[in-house]
């Protein structure tokens, strides 16, 4: 059952090269390895499609022309745009703004979490920031310890629950306007982390909390928890329809 159309566009950053899969991604690129019989993107559009999201933006890099052709046959109506294979998120992000006519819906294409986007879009507007990140709870495994300068300690957290950034966000259309090119064109990795750090000191990054189904793939370790879990993550068609 698919849900009433979301007019919102959403980038989908697909350009990475997945170096921490190994040799799995030297044939193809990470968004098109098989979780079951379909690819991480499919399982991945298939349920922004339920939700009623259609207007794709996805930002190319690595194998962009197997990734291109084999998206056009998933959606004719999806913008394509490659830079290269050096360029930061953030850069990726800039190349692609005069797409962002309206609050627009950002995930990484390794990641796949169960989100409530018409929640997340309301919330966003309501929240009058530029940026609002999604972040979900994690348990540390470890014991976190802090120490003072004469390495005396002054605090010990057994297995702390901590937040994290899950890889989807939204940004108003305003957003470039606010972030310096110095900024844009850090390297990779450097320029969406400066980005945010900034923003949070002009108070203008809301959050969107988030505790429920979500899986990313970074590496071939989490690729196989991912097959392992095959059927909670993928194949019921309740996942889809909640």
């Amino acid at each position: 059952m698919t849900e009433k159309k979301i007019m919102n566009s959403m980038i989908l950053l697909c350009g990475g090269r997945g170096k921490r899969m190994g040799n799995i991604t030297k044939k193809i690129p990470k968004p098109m390895l098989k979780i079951g019989k379909k690819t991480i993107i499919e399982h991945k559009l298939e349920y922004y499609q339920s939700k009623g999201i259609n207007k794709f933006i996805f930002c190319l890099g690595y194998k962009s022309k197997m990734l291109k052709n084999f998206l056009t046959k998933k959606n004719k109506y999806a913008v394509f745009d490659k830079k290269g294979l050096n360029v930061g998120i953030l850069k990726r992000i800039f190349f692609v703004k005069n797409h962002i006519k309206s609050d627009t819906l950002i995930s990484y294409g390794d990641t796949l979490a169960k989100i409530n986007f018409r929640d997340l879009i309301a919330k966003h507007k309501r929240s009058k920031c530029v940026l609002t990140i999604v972040v979900a709870p994690i348990k540390n495994p470890f014991g976190l310890v802090t120490w003072d300068s004469s390495l005396k300690a002054k605090k010990f957290e057994e297995k702390p629950t901590l937040n994290h950034f899950i890889g989807y966000s939204v940004v108003s259309p305003n957003f470039f306007k606010i972030i310096s090119n110095k900024i844009v064109n850090l390297e990779d990795g450097k320029g969406i982390v400066e980005a945010i750090r900034f923003l949070i000191k002009k108070k203008q990054v809301n959050i969107y909390k988030f505790n429920d189904l979500q899986i990313t793939i970074n590496s071939q370790s989490e690729l196989y928890n991912a097959k392992l879990q095959y059927n909670k993550y993928f194949t019921l068609n309740e996942t889809y329809k909640k």
